[in-house]
Order: structure tokens, then C-alpha cells, then sequence
């Protein structure tokens, strides 16, 4: 019996993802500005030249290799982290929660 392909996502949320283009975008810049050339970059960053290519076109790598490039450039990993968006549901509980905890209370407020 097939099967047929199926979203992994519920309708009503958005997955996480990342900005490889805005990523890319910066990557290029500093390496044109460096001069040294995209090999001895990639050497000191510690990825290969194709992993920088890729990156520069807006295209995934590994996340090992994605905070290499961060950290050569001085950024942030989540600089270009887009999270997950809750579902409509999830946010409206998140805000209607009116109870008393005994986690967090001494045991005299209990």
C-alpha cells in the first residue's frame, strides 16, 4: 500500500526556519571585502569553499557549519532564526491561565 505525501505541519502554524538568504547575503559581502579568496576563508573558518557557495546562494548547510560561518562573521546564530508560530489555540491558553501554582508558593500560601 503507498502513501501519500503529507505536510508535517498542522494547518493553522508555521514550521521554524532560516534565513540562508540574509545569511548569504553578509557571507558574500565579507568575503569580497577580505580579498583573500573564498579557499583560505573557508580554511580558516572551517568549512569548505562549496559550503560558502552554497550559503551565498541562499541555499541550507548543516547547522555545525552554519555556526562556523557565524562565528567568523561575529554574528549571532539566531540572528536570522525564524521560530515556529504557535497555533492560534496554544496563544490563547498562554494568556488565559489564571491559576495558583504550588511549585512556586511556600507552603503556607498552599
Amino acid at each position: 500500500m503507498g502513501s501519500s505525501p503529507r505536510s508535517c505541519a498542522p494547518a493553522a502554524s508555521r514550521l521554524a526556519t532560516y534565513d540562508y538568504r540574509g545569511l548569504g547575503r553578509l557571507l558574500r559581502a565579507r568575503l569580497e571585502d577580505d580579498g583573500r579568496g573564498w579557499r583560505v576563508c573557508a580554511a580558516e573558518i572551517g568549512v569548505c569553499a562549496s559550503d560558502l557557495s552554497r550559503i551565498c546562494n541562499g541555499q541550507s548547510v548543516s547547522a555545525p557549519k552554519v555556526i562556523a560561518v557565524c562565528d567568523w562573521l561575529k554574528l549571532a546564530v539566531r540572528a536570522f532564526y525564524d521560530p515556529p508560530e504557535k497555533p492560534v489555540a496554544d496563544r490563547e491558553t498562554d494568556k488565559v491561565f489564571h491559576g495558583k501554582s504550588t511549585e512556586t508558593g511556600s507552603a503556607a500560601d498552599v
